[in-house]
């Protein structure tokens, strides 16, 4: 007796689960549950040498791909049409664009209710981006991660900002984001120096002197509207500092950025340290959220950025977070940095390390 009714439960149980299945099936099909989509979005002017190998690596098959050109002039637009097929990706020209504005029409163009990570197609990206967003996506939250975002939520926040500098800056502090996942997941597809960086740039994106001029002067307005600089703190980048007679001409672009309009969200902090604060706040161990390896996790931050909010409890963080804290020079400038092990310092050009604390 008691093996037939366990049986005739088990029988019971399957019938109620396989009801159970087809009403999800026809709720679904109806369209009263709304399936979690992701949307991979982009911009790109003159980068036909590196569109190929960074849309490989980004590629996942549960993704669209959306990119905007700015009006490139090489060749890069017709071949994103001929890669579009093979990477479901979408792709739209928005001439003279500026990043923030080619972004938020690439999100914009991303399916509803969809979750939207922006990506660079100058950079190759690795298994950790791909896993980053899955654990992101598990959370359900609006905005988990630096890269990750609803594509309402950032709707509904104003979007990107018709900045051609610092744009990610803004968006990350105005949007907010709850986790950081301290490991390297991309890496530019062509080395660029920073001595050679400014050649580099006037090469691919102007087309003679006056057109470079522009750029040069647009990047120097956007620079302190959306890092939200005030004067002071504009006037005393490395820049001025080692120029002085450009102080004038800083004070003039500066007063054409304030004319145009300054995103600042916080009367003490500025946006870059808003965004760094939002980081710290949100460490997460990678080795135990994504499988990272040791050597493939590592956090650096501005001394001075630190400092403005709060040495001692970034330091608290990187310790919770099982990092091992260094003052490091890198690229000319003094950085605080968390690594698993002393001797992953070298490997991302970290010198001059002095070890302050666990």
């Amino acid at each position: 007796m008691f093996i037939i009714n366990t049986i005739n439960l088990i029988i019971f149980q399957s019938i109620k689960s396989s009801k159970k299945l087809i009403f999800l099936l026809k709720k679904l099909n109806r369209g009263d549950i709304k399936t979690q989509s992701i949307c991979l979005y982009g911009t790109v002017l003159n980068s036909l040498n590196t569109i190929e190998k960074s849309l490989k690596s980004v590629y996942r098959p549960d993704a669209e791909i959306v990119v905007v050109d700015g009006g490139s002039n090489d060749g890069t637009y017709e071949r994103l049409i001929e890669l579009s097929k093979e990477f479901n990706m979408k792709v739209y020209k928005l001439p003279n664009s500026s990043r923030g504005l080619g972004r938020n029409y690439a999100i914009k163009k991303c399916p509803e209710n969809s979750y939207a990570s922006y990506f660079d197609l100058d950079d190759e990206y690795n298994q950790y981006y791909h896993k980053s967003i899955d654990w992101g996506l598990s959370l359900g939250l609006p905005n988990p991660l630096y890269h990750l975002v609803s594509r309402e939520y950032a709707i509904k926040k104003g979007g990107w900002k018709d900045l051609n500098y610092a744009e990610d800056v803004e968006f990350m502090a105005r949007m907010g984001f709850k986790f950081f996942i301290p490991v390297i997941f991309r890496k530019p597809i062509n080395s660029i120096n920073f001595s050679n960086l400014r050649n580099f740039e006037t090469i691919r994106y102007s087309s003679g002197s006056l057109s470079n001029i522009k750029r040069s002067v647009r990047l120097a307005i956007d620079l302190p509207r959306g890092n939200g600089y005030k004067f002071s703190e504009y006037i005393s980048l490395p820049y001025f500092k080692s120029k002085k007679y450009l102080v004038p001409s800083g004070l003039l672009l500066y007063t054409i950025a304030k004319i145009k309009g300054i995103y600042r969200y916080d009367k003490i902090l500025n946006n870059y340290d808003i965004m760094f604060k939002f980081m710290v706040s949100g460490l997460v161990d990678p080795v135990k959220e994504i499988k990272a390896e040791n050597s493939d996790v590592i956090f650096t931050i501005l001394e001075k950025t630190a400092i403005n909010l709060n040495l001692k409890w970034v330091m608290q963080r990187l310790n919770e977070i099982n990092l091992y804290a260094y003052k490091c020079l890198q690229n000319n400038f003094w950085v605080i940095a968390g690594v698993k092990e002393e001797n992953f310092l070298k490997k991302y050009n970290l010198s001059n390390c002095k070890f302050i604390g666990e």
